[in-house]
């Protein structure tokens, strides 16, 4: 790196615990905070997320599998990047938020 430190020391990631998920990237262009009880006014509102043509859950093939695409695309990106490697549990199999970003809010007990 610049700074001198190897390239390896980095941590690299797409999704965090405190944001939306992978599925969720690549399915909301924003937030849907609405289940938390703050009228979606919680979470941030840059997300830079895209949802392929559709906001949400949908049942066009032709989105589903841009999606599907998008998501495989961003995981090869991240595990072939040189560093260590941040993946939240369950980024790999598609689990989603629906579009929450601030998922620790929700009051769904």
């Amino acid at each position: 790196g610049r700074d001198g430190r190897p390239t390896t020391r980095t941590v690299n990631f797409i999704a965090a615990h405190d944001g939306m998920t992978l599925a969720d990237i690549v399915a909301y262009e924003r937030k849907h905070n609405e289940a938390n009880g703050e009228q979606n006014r919680d979470g941030h509102n840059d997300n830079l997320s895209w949802n392929n043509g559709a906001e949400g859950e949908t049942d066009d093939e032709a989105i589903s599998l841009a999606r599907s695409n998008d998501r495989r695309a961003l995981l090869a990106t991240l595990f072939a990047s040189r560093g260590t490697i941040m993946l939240t549990a369950g980024d790999e199999f598609g689990r989603t938020q629906k579009g929450n970003n601030n998922a620790y809010a929700q009051d769904n007990a």
